[in-house]
């Protein structure tokens, strides 16, 4: 899910590589989209995931729709859909 990612009850974010298409021997960039709650946002109760899945899954559709926007190649090394498997 991109170069790095990461997401809690409350935020999360995707970092991925736009390379553009018409510039391949240009140095890459690294972008990062962040989904973030404002105000103040409260612990939740109960189990933590389904908001983490949310955020991460907002974040992604953000860069997501950015690296294609910004037309970067490869869509910036994203998948389609956001692989929400937790790393060890």
């Amino acid at each position: 899910m991109g170069e790095e990612a990461g997401a809690a009850h409350d935020k999360a974010y995707v970092t991925f590589v736009c390379g553009q298409k018409d510039q391949p021997d240009s140095s890459p960039d690294y972008i990062s989209a962040w989904a973030q709650a404002t105000g103040r946002p409260t612990e939740p109760e109960g189990d933590e995931r389904p908001l983490k899945n949310a955020y991460a899954t907002l974040a992604h559709s953000f860069a997501l729709a950015l690296a294609k926007e910004l037309d970067c190649e490869d869509n910036g090394g994203l998948e389609p859909e956001p692989a929400l498997i937790p790393a060890t």
